[in-house]
């Protein structure tokens, strides 16, 4: 028996460095405590041995007794609990969980059962409830500890805690349902964008298709950067305005509270802007050299978005004998939020008044 702590400890050192866990290296130290019969040496010795590992550990006798746990073992349960406790038998947690949610109790943990049975344990996930109510995931990995003959004498569990590593797993699988979703929802406006988009040559039609498309690569440039929270509504006027005059004030005036519009009526947004644009870009305000637009908002009580598009300075305009393309396409992008537009073909100019039902 004088080899055998020093063999343990020299095989503790060497796997302790390691990023898994040597179970049957851990278990045989864990024997020396249940194989000294010097009270002193069989708590003193393995305690050193077990303060030096990286990761949580404690030992149970063949009646489920805690006999020795280091100090990771300790700060994942949030508690220390005492030695040879019959109330404390096979895990010091204060509670413990399936990952189904449903209790675990200590008689049915996978230490009783490897106590039980024999059988090894790897890597098997149990959640911990902690006194304060505060919880933690853990893997455990725990081995039989058997003596010459064969029998059962107690066990080790040797358990790592991976709370944030399951959350960030939880996170990367959310990502990805979520961009599944935003890429389905970008492709049908693409594909409602293409389906309204029609012109007398294909030039026409390409120009009209590629203008209605940038607009919404600008808009989800905006969603990127708040981490697709939405688009700051000032922000995306001035972005979509930007070629006629949106910064310098001369063409174009942006006046507006702050508002964070989601994704779904940001997009809507900036497709009904984009064809304003488009349209006072060849007949209306801007075609003309002294042509003014005024894009101005404010929220209602009943927490509506209102916002007006007013042209002046431009060609005598002449009310349209027929729908265009681009009426249709906001018409029918903002009545699938619930919201109203209204189209107002004056002398000066044309007004455009767009209601929309803020979340």
């Amino acid at each position: 028996m004088s080899d055998a702590p020093s063999d343990a400890r020299r095989s503790l050192q060497r796997n302790s460095v390691r990023t898994s866990i040597d179970v049957d290296a851990v278990a045989k130290a864990a024997g020396v405590v249940l194989d000294l019969r010097d009270e002193e040496l069989a708590f003193e010795l393995p305690g050193r041995l077990f303060e030096q590992l990286p990761f949580a550990v404690y030992v149970c006798d063949r009646d489920g007794l805690v006999l020795r746990y280091n100090r990771c073992a300790a700060e994942l349960w949030g508690r220390a609990p005492k030695l040879r406790d019959s109330d404390e038998r096979f895990c010091g947690s204060y509670r413990m969980f399936r990952p189904d949610g449903s209790l675990l109790l200590h008689h049915q943990c996978p230490m009783a059962t490897v106590l039980r049975t024999g059988i090894s344990v790897r890597e098997q996930e149990v959640h911990i409830e902690r006194p304060d109510g505060s919880r933690g995931i853990a893997l455990v990995d725990i081995e039989a500890i058997k003596n010459s003959d064969g029998n059962i004498v107690g066990a080790v569990n040797c358990f790592q805690d991976v709370t944030e590593r399951k959350r960030s797993e939880e996170q990367i699988v959310n990502l990805a349902r979520e961009a599944e979703h935003r890429t389905k929802n970008i492709l049908a406006t693409v594909l409602a964008t293409v389906r309204l988009s029609h012109s007398a040559t294909s030039d026409n039609l390409k120009q009209l298709i590629e203008g209605r498309i940038d607009a919404l690569a600008k808009v989800h440039t905006l969603f990127v950067e708040s981490r697709w929270a939405g688009a700051e509504l000032h922000r995306l006027v001035t972005q979509e305005l930007m070629a006629y005059g949106g910064e310098s004030k001369v063409r174009v005036r942006i006046d507006g509270p702050a508002v964070m519009l989601e994704p779904s009526m940001a997009q809507t947004t900036a497709i009904s802007l984009h064809e304003l644009a488009t349209n006072a870009a060849k007949y209306g305000s801007l075609s003309a050299t002294r042509g003014h637009v005024e894009i101005t908002w404010r929220l209602t009580v009943d927490r509506r978005l209102i916002l007006r598009w007013i042209e002046s300075g431009g060609p005598t305009v002449t009310p349209p004998t027929h729908r265009g393309f681009g009426t249709r396409i906001m018409e029918n992008m903002i009545g699938q939020l619930r919201g109203e537009v209204r189209f107002d073909w004056r002398d000066q100019g044309l007004t455009c008044e767009i209601a929309l039902p803020l979340a």
